[in-house]
């Protein structure tokens, strides 16, 4: 063995990127959140290492928010998809 760990997906495994796009998306949420536009929220992320994580937080529940995760899952399986 060499020591060097290779990713399933290619690449090497472990190796953090910082995505404009998802730190953009966090702060406009985050601004939001200290407004008090936004009460509770559940989400999901995806790791580096292509592992997912997910958190609920604040007021949860009710089926507008089920409507809302269940688009983003339509949205994530079409991406998936492609």
């Amino acid at each position: 063995m060499n020591g060097k760990v290779q990713s399933i997906y290619g690449g090497p495994a472990g190796v953090p990127e910082v995505s404009q796009a998802c730190v953009e998306t966090l702060e406009e949420w985050l601004e939001m959140a200290r407004a008090g536009e936004i009460t509770g929220v559940a989400m999901a992320g995806l790791c580096h290492d292509r592992a997912a994580r997910y958190a609920i937080g604040g007021m949860v529940g009710g089926y507008s928010m089920i409507g809302a995760l269940e688009m983003a899952r339509a949205d994530l399986i079409d991406l998936a998809r492609e």
